[in-house]
């Protein structure tokens, strides 16, 4: 009942269950086989310390192949990994940003990314890196990427393609390709209106990303009852509590099984017990509270 939309992308690279919880429809991806999505995540944030843009360009870039419906990687789109390893690469080759700015024009990145992956990068030949500094090399050099579309080496496991499943990236590079050049003739068209004294009843990234009444009743909805689903929500502690708890308990079950394979005598331990029972001494308290000692007719 808690999970209302499952769904198993088979055409994946990487087996994923698809879900959206019932309560707060918040979506969730399961993958498995995979053992670097720790230190993924943990990768993602170090980036995030060092671009402080980073996470504001991922969401608006996020939000436009959704209304596209170009943002699902088993079916051909551009995941969020991807995409933020794009920015990261954009970020690192734009000169005015590795300096740092405290007051960085986000809407000229984000043109300047729609420019850099729309217009003017080849895809055919080229593959992006962002580790060491970020460069772009070619693909050539690496026979396994060579077959892929689009070529992101993995910066937590250099030599291994993570966009090979984005096969529909030219559809990608086309969108990005019409909203730079849509972005630069509104540009240039509301400066000039400006100078008549003319303004545009549209904010400029308004005419590549609709907000439509769902997602503003969506917010509301979420800002008004947010409050209250968190405390039906479990506390995430809960989960590595219960973890912990699971690992322990394998962990001891199988000292058990590994002591009864190893031991010599099987059922021995329980027979010595009960013949030592039966010539054991006998304590029995008395009332002043001491203990005697009686010995059986067997014990010495």
């Amino acid at each position: 009942k808690q999970w209302y939309q499952r769904r198993v992308a088979i055409t994946a690279g990487v087996p994923i269950i698809k879900l959206t919880d019932a309560m707060t429809k918040i979506k969730l991806d399961i993958s498995f086989n995979t053992n670097n999505c720790i230190q993924s995540a943990e990768k993602i944030m170090d980036l995030l310390k060092e671009h402080p843009y980073l996470d504001k360009l991922v969401l608006v870039l996020k939000q436009f192949l959704l209304q596209r419906h170009l943002n699902e990687v088993f079916m051909g789109g551009l995941g969020s990994y991807c995409l933020t390893l794009m920015v990261v690469s954009l970020l690192q080759n734009t000169p005015r940003c590795t300096k740092r700015l405290e007051h960085q024009n986000l809407g000229v990145l984000l043109i300047e990314f729609f420019e850099l992956f729309g217009v003017r990068f080849n895809y055919a030949s080229t593959g992006i890196r962002i580790c060491n500094g970020g460069s772009f090399f070619n693909k050539d050099e690496c026979s396994e990427m060579k077959t892929s579309i689009l070529c992101i080496e993995d910066p937590c496991q250099p030599g291994h393609d993570i966009a090979r499943g984005s096969y529909c990236i030219y559809v990608v590079k086309e969108a990005f390709k019409k909203a730079y050049y849509w972005l630069k003739r509104v540009v240039l068209s509301n400066a000039i209106q400006c100078n008549q004294g003319y303004l545009m009843t549209d904010s400029i990234l308004g005419t590549i990303i609709k907000v439509d009444t769902s997602i503003v009743e969506y917010r509301n909805w979420i800002a008004k009852n947010w409050h209250q689903l968190s405390y039906k929500l479990p506390h995430p502690e809960d989960f590595v509590l219960n973890y912990l708890q699971q690992s322990r308990l394998k962990i001891n079950n199988k000292k058990t099984q590994n002591s009864q394979q190893t031991d010599p005598w099987p059922g021995k331990n329980s027979e010595l017990s009960d013949t030592s029972t039966d010539c054991s001494p006998v304590a029995s308290s008395n009332d002043d509270g001491t203990t005697d000692e009686s010995s059986s007719d067997g014990s010495v």
